[in-house]
């Protein structure tokens, strides 16, 4: 949404989004029907995303970005996201277009090109992304993506339909726990997908779990009938949009470029969805070499920050597919704690009577299952992770100091200017006008450096190597009677610097290079790191 904020894209997108009440719990419960003595009963259920509004939780989402996270279905971004690509660039956004093959020549890269028709054209370019999955360029090149595969086959059942008289408005999503068949595999999860919201949402998609040696994962015609078994509401009317079968698997492209071919999104890393970072990961690819790309294709950088690329997003992506494993493998300690474990039917239904049964042993059991369930929050609750990445090496320099504090379960965020980190967020003051600090770059192939009264030095400096390069440096000094005024008292707290401090943003908002302290040497030093940054001098 940051990005995506920087392209004028929120307006639009907002008003397609799911708001954040309608997302703001996640549950697991029986079912959403029926009658029965185990129906419609809640087992747990959490705040997630930020939660409600007013509360410590949801401030602290609000106090970290410009704005809350989004929620649109990729069927409704994607238009979205065309309109921007082909207004950036009239007619040469080829849909129904395949590539059939290509050659990295050297100097270019030589890419031949059939349309819906099956007539071949030829282009040459500077640079090939492998935006594909990983379906093809990938294998070509001996890429190898290396993790687990084939670890469970989902099934997802896109429909719609009225669930208004079951839905509790506030869920993201809810599990239904089928305490009567007693397996994991007879369970499912359904997630609201718009265009309407909460308990008015139109449509819906439900998600089944499946092993890999199922063959009744194959039987289509049983899902419908399946999912209302499983809501307990047996006359539904659904209408089925579209049926899609995909693996869980956690796998990491050993290179993420070879050549002048580079790899991005899913093509270069592919994690399970819990933590929903695929797209995430997939956008901030693409802004990484986006920028780097424009500078060297202006003749204003040394090809050479181009493989800073590799050593950035590739570790972000490993950290990803680790999370996204780890939040997945969690569901299994919540699945046995309600009674889902293989092989153990009966048991499995004896102990999921015991969670509603009304003793002090159900009581505590229920207990004890509602903290599992709880720890689930390092899916649902990833403040840290979403916002907490970190580059260690690339298109930065460090400063010395120590590393940053870091959540080991992904809820806290710490922000930091420590380079290699994403610019804290804290709204500032110009003119009259509130922007953010990810607004001081301007959405350019511009840095920003951003100091205070007592950093002329640095200013100066900027200007100087700014001329020389060819890039613009936009200046922000912040402080009372200067241009950019703390609007929150926040950037006095989070900033990191001592008065005459400076920090170089880059233009996706990370943090290249900081000065805790005054110039020793009328600037220079400033002027000798972003040389070597952009140059590689």
């Amino acid at each position: 949404m940051e990005i995506l904020r920087n392209h004028n894209l929120v307006d639009e997108i907002l008003q397609k989004t799911c708001p954040p009440r309608h997302m703001s719990q996640v549950a697991w419960q029986t079912s959403l029907g029926g009658s029965g003595p185990l129906d419609r009963k809640v087992i747990h259920k959490f705040e997630c995303f930020g939660g409600n509004e007013g509360t410590e939780y949801a401030e602290t989402y609000k106090r970290d970005a410009p704005l809350r996270s989004g929620n649109v279905p990729l069927l409704r971004l994607e238009p979205i996201l065309r309109r921007l690509a082909e207004d950036k660039n009239p007619g040469k956004i080829l849909f129904g277009h395949l590539m059939v093959d290509f050659t990295d020549e050297g100097e270019s890269v030589a890419v031949k090109v059939a349309n819906s028709n099956g007539n071949e054209a030829f282009y040459r370019c500077k640079y090939l992304i492998s935006a594909d999955g990983g379906r093809t360029i990938g294998p070509k090149l001996g890429i190898k993506m290396e993790g687990l595969r084939n670890m469970t086959d989902i099934v997802s059942v896109h429909f719609s339909a009225d669930l208004s008289e079951y839905w509790d408005d506030r869920y993201f999503a809810c599990h239904f726990i089928n305490g009567e068949c007693g397996t994991v595999f007879e369970s499912g999860a359904i997630v609201p997908m718009g265009p309407n919201w909460g308990k008015y949402s139109d449509e819906w998609v439900f998600h089944f779990g499946f092993a890999m040696d199922d063959e009744t994962r194959h039987q289509e015609s049983a899902l419908i009938p399946r999912i209302r078994e499983l809501l307990k509401i047996p006359d539904l009317e659904m209408k089925v949009h579209k049926i899609s079968h995909w693996a869980i698997e956690s796998v990491l492209a050993d290179r993420y470029r070879v050549g002048r071919v580079f790899l991005a999104g899913d093509a270069g890393n592919r994690r399970p969805p819990t933590t929903g970072l695929g797209l995430n990961t997939a956008i901030e690819d693409s802004l990484n070499i986006a920028w780097k790309l424009a500078l060297v294709l202006k003749g204003k950088a040394s090809e050479v920050i181009l493989d800073t690329y590799e050593p950035e997003r590739r570790a972000v992506g490993k950290v990803n597919c680790d999370w996204g494993l780890f939040t997945f493998s969690n569901s299994a300690v919540i699945n046995t704690a309600v009674g889902l474990v293989p092989g153990q039917k009966e048991e499995n239904r004896a102990r999921f009577q015991a969670l509603f049964e009304d003793s002090d042993k159900g009581y505590s059991f229920k207990a004890q299952v509602a903290r599992i369930i709880d720890s689930q929050s390092i899916e649902f609750c990833a403040h840290g992770i979403e916002l907490g990445f970190r580059y260690s090496e690339g298109f930065l320099l460090h400063d010395g100091s120590l590393p940053a504090s870091r959540d080991p379960l992904g809820q806290r965020y710490f922000p930091t200017t420590k380079p290699g980190h994403r610019l804290p967020h804290v709204w500032l003051e110009r003119d009259g006008k509130v922007l953010s600090t990810h607004d001081l770059a301007q959405n350019r192939t511009a840095f920003a450096l951003v100091t205070d009264s007592e950093g002329g030095d640095w200013i100066a400096a900027a200007q100087k190597i700014s001329k020389r390069l060819g890039i613009e440096i936009f200046i922000a000094e912040i402080g009372d009677r200067l241009p950019y005024r703390d609007y929150d008292d926040r950037w006095e707290i989070l900033k990191g610097i001592q008065a005459g401090g400076a920090i170089l943003i880059r233009p996706d908002n990370i943090v290249a290079w900081r000065s805790i302290y005054k110039s020793q040497n009328k600037g220079q030093e400033l002027e000798d790191s972003l040389a070597h940054m952009i140059l590689m001098e």
